[in-house]
């Protein structure tokens, strides 16, 4: 159903993630489905509540024996069959998988990346040769993660929370804490609204995105399990990634980052070791 969801906003192009139906998101919260796209570069959130589809490409996976890339952004029957006529004509071959939380995954494999992008100018398509490395390397690390200067909290408030890098979760904290506390991130509920702040002294925080403040909480911590044998890279999934270092992630295998919940970790396939390299040096994380 998730292979209709996207075909139905490749046509649409853009709207709001509540226009995503129950019947089209196949039970899934719309939001969440939304977010699965965006990870995977098939589309956009614009604002809060608002999504817009990505240009079709074809990202390159890390090179190995075969040449592969994945077939991202907008998907619609006439581009799969242009697709299809351009890599019959190259010699390239499609394989489909499917994963159940994400649309099916259309890969081109190849001899060489030379046909590889011989098969997406026949397609009418760009070409992106290692994708994943490229967008890791264009993203910026969580030391220097947008974030803006913002008073701290004052008054009455509903709640508030400190993210615990020993625990690896929220936990319950105070206001005076929080006003007082050199370092760390907290998350505050005032009455009409919660605010995300990093502190870096005890009279200066500032807001910053919420998974780019857990890692920029937890810099130095021995969080990340990563073996050259399976080439998957694990670490707590409270230290998810902002969506663009996710997305660079993903773009290694082309797959949606696998969770079990009995250890409460996530994992993402096809890490090679500069990607590993890199990684780390974009969230101050160390290997346990």
């Amino acid at each position: 159903m998730t292979d209709l969801v996207l075909e139905w906003m490749s046509f649409r192009r853009s709207g709001k993630i509540a226009d995503l139906s129950a019947v089209l998101a196949a039970g899934a919260e719309s939001r969440r489905a939304v977010d699965d796209l965006v990870t995977l570069g098939h589309a956009e959130r614009i604002g809060s509540d608002g999504w817009r589809v990505a240009p079709p490409v074809l990202a390159g996976l890390p090179s190995g024996a075969t040449a592969s890339a994945v077939l991202c952004g907008a998907r619609t029957p006439s581009l799969l069959q242009s697709v299809d006529r351009a890599s019959a004509a190259a010699g390239a071959e499609i394989e489909l998988v499917r994963q159940g939380a994400g649309p099916s995954i259309i890969a081109v494999k190849a001899s060489t990346s030379d046909l590889l992008a011989q098969v997406a100018d026949a397609a009418g398509l760009p070409f992106q040769l290692e994708a994943g490395i490229h967008m890791l390397a264009c993203t910026p690390s969580v030391s220097q993660w947008p974030r803006t200067p913002f008073p701290m909290v004052e008054g009455k408030v509903d709640s508030v929370r400190r993210f615990s890098r020993s625990r690896m979760r929220w936990v319950a904290s105070t206001l005076p804490e929080a006003t007082a506390a050199a370092n760390g991130f907290f998350r505050i509920k005032r009455d009409w609204d919660w605010v995300s702040l990093l502190k870096n002294g005890p009279a200066a925080a500032s807001l910053i995105d919420d998974r780019a403040g857990r890692l920029a909480s937890s810099t130095k911590c021995k969080a990340v399990q990563w073996s050259p044998g399976s080439s998957v890279l694990s670490l707590p999934v409270q230290l998810y990634p902002p969506t663009v270092m996710a997305r660079g992630l993903v773009l290694c295998s082309g797959q949606l980052p696998g969770f079990d919940r009995n250890t409460m970790r996530i994992s993402f396939a096809g890490i090679r070791p500069g990607h590993l390299k890199l990684f780390l040096a974009l969230t101050g994380l160390r290997l346990q």
